[in-house]
């Protein structure tokens, strides 16, 4: 069929029963006019064969009536049907009938006989055609595209009635804009006419005053130069109440998952300037507070809290001349390996593992020296979230637990820094609420991969997934245990958008406060080497590594010194012993 003779046929449905749902319903129909038109051609033409000699009329009757009889039938189910396999079986069962009826056109008249093997074998394979498109119907019922129109329509009602929501919004927030500005207006006009009645008491003291002319002359004078300042400041206070009418931003009154009133600021840009920081019982008091916050945000003065018990840790510059240096040597398993030592004779950082050349362990320390200075801090209760950009140049945000394991990640890269962030923001927000193999809504999905490990990925309302486990467990209990810590650790978890490097500050098993620098990519580039009592005394141990290991010298020791390290506590482990 060409594309203007499905034009026509389309247009032609839909200037009779109005816009179809699917081009099917259309061919659909058409197959049904069809299929009866050349079933009643098929029994005109059987009642004319009804004469001795009219064999072939007859055979040809048979013919028309079965084809139009399973052509009509195929039609009904075909424009009623969204089944994809259902559509395909409707095809089939009506290829089936027509190659019955092409048989029958072989053996009638000579082998056709109604108690005949060739007649039941005609029927039967026409009987089977009919069946496979009674298949397909009961596959894909009838009801399919209407309760899909149905549902579509109550969609279309529901954002309907959100988008009425959120304009019954919008015209209280105006209403209540209005209300301020008019109580502004009242409160200018009852000074403006303070003013005029001083202006009236002044001009009946001139008239009173008007024998002593000079006197008079001159009080006049000031009576209008003090009426002409009041106008200016007048003026110049409705003009600043016009200017703070104009904003770039709206309040936004809703209610939160609990069920509670909220007010928001949300900038035309999309960002959230301010929250109400407390929930409201109703949206009356939520109005409320927010006008309260209007009224004293203007002239409120600003006081800075820190927290004087556990300040933020602040990097000292770069010694030039470093009190510290890299000592390369070989341990026991011939391995070579760094430490970097102060000249106090303390260990203040440590490699986390053996490198098999010189060179590579050279390198180790090049990494360390040029990643700890820009390095931001981590800290881990009990999981940290990373920010980071991958080899491919793509923004990606990983859990990460306090003995160095990730417990989970983003699955997928993003196109920018802010991307990533507003998504390990969203399943902070709801991996809590997540069942585990729900039908709907955002759930935990488990399946086995090929390697035969039981993983996890976290899927959204509409079929996407925001996270996975990123890599498989021996067991499915322990597969559980995974993801109640994912519920558990996430949405308090701390979060660092990562450039080069971040050192991650964490308590290990043992209660002792310890940290690591961490490459983007995930390798552990080095190590505090010894735990500390508390953590602002391993930020001052981190901050002493970024004074001097940008410039320390590297001294080569022989194998014998090896042991050393560990006199010094160097340790192979500073992962922890949390099992995750």
């Amino acid at each position: 069929m060409s594309e203007s003779e499905a034009g026509m046929l389309a247009s032609t449905y839909r200037k009779r029963f109005g816009e179809p749902f699917t081009t099917d319903e259309v061919y659909g129909y058409w197959l049904f006019v069809a299929g009866t038109v050349v079933a009643v051609v098929g029994m005109a033409v059987f009642l004319t064969s009804m004469g001795a000699g009219q064999t072939g009329t007859r055979g040809t009757a048979y013919l028309l009536s079965g084809v139009g009889l399973a052509t009509a039938f195929a039609g009904l189910v075909v424009g009623q049907s969204f089944h994809r396999t259902a559509k395909r079986l409707v095809y089939v069962g009506l290829l089936v009938c027509l190659a019955a009826m092409v048989w029958f056109m072989t053996v009638f008249p000579g082998q056709w006989a109604l108690g005949s093997g060739t007649a039941q074998g005609v029927v039967g394979v026409y009987t089977l055609g009919l069946a496979l498109i009674t298949l397909s119907g009961a596959l894909a019922p009838i009801s399919v595209g209407q309760s899909r129109a149905r549902q579509a329509v109550e969609d279309q009602l529901a954002d309907a009635r959100a988008d009425d929501e959120a304009d019954d919004r919008r015209i209280e927030e105006l209403e209540a804009a209005v209300a301020e500005r008019d109580d502004r207006i009242d409160a200018l006009e009852s000074e403006v006419d303070e003013s005029r009645a001083e202006t009236e008491e002044a001009k009946r003291a001139t008239e009173e005053a008007r024998e002593e002319v000079r006197a008079a002359s001159a009080e006049t004078a000031a009576a209008r130069e003090e009426t002409a300042s009041v106008r200016d400041d007048l003026n110049a206070a409705a003009s600043h109440v016009n200017a703070l009418s104009k904003s770039s931003a709206t309040f936004d009154v809703y209610r939160d998952k609990a069920g509670k009133w909220r007010w928001r600021l949300v900038h035309r840009n999309g960002n959230i300037i301010a929250t109400s920081g407390e929930s409201y019982s109703s949206d009356r008091t939520a109005r409320r507070g927010m006008r309260s916050v209007k009224r004293n945000s203007l002239g409120a003065a600003v006081v800075w809290q820190r927290d004087e018990e556990d300040p933020e840790p602040v990097a000292d510059p770069v010694a030039e001349e470093p009190s510290a240096r890299f000592r390369l040597y070989r341990d026991a398993d011939d391995e070579y390996r760094w430490r970097l030592n102060h000249d106090n004779g303390e260990t203040i950082a440590a490699a986390t593992r053996g490198f098999s050349s010189k060179s590579s362990a050279r390198d180790g320390i090049e990494s360390v020296r040029s990643a700890i200075g820009p390095a931001d801090y981590l800290e881990f209760d009990p999981a940290g979230i990373e920010v980071y950009e991958d080899a491919a140049g793509e923004f990606r945000w990983r859990l990460v637990h306090r003995n160095g394991n990730v417990l989970g990640d983003s699955g997928e890269g993003y196109a920018s820094r802010s991307n990533a962030r507003r998504a390990a923001d969203r399943v902070q927000e709801v991996v809590g609420d997540a069942a585990v193999d729900a039908d709907s809504g955002i759930r935990f999905e488990t399946f086995e991969d090929a390697a035969g490990g039981h993983r996890w990925r976290l899927v959204a309302t509409n079929g996407e997934t925001i996270a996975d486990s990123g890599e498989g467990y021996s067991s499915r209990s322990k597969l559980k245990d995974a993801i109640e810590r994912v519920r558990k650790y996430t949405p308090a978890a701390d979060r660092l958008t990562m450039a080069t490097a971040a050192v991650e500050v964490y308590e290990d098993a043992g209660g002792e406060f310890r940290w690591r620098l961490r490459h983007r990519n995930g390798t552990i580039l080095g190590t505090s080497g010894e735990g500390y009592t508390s953590r602002s005394k391993a930020l001052d141990a981190v901050n002493s590594v970024k004074r001097h290991a940008p410039n320390a010298p590297v001294e080569e020791e022989g194998k014998g010194d090896a042991g050393e390290a560990s006199a010094h506590g160097t340790s192979t482990d500073e992962t922890g012993t949390d099992e995750v």
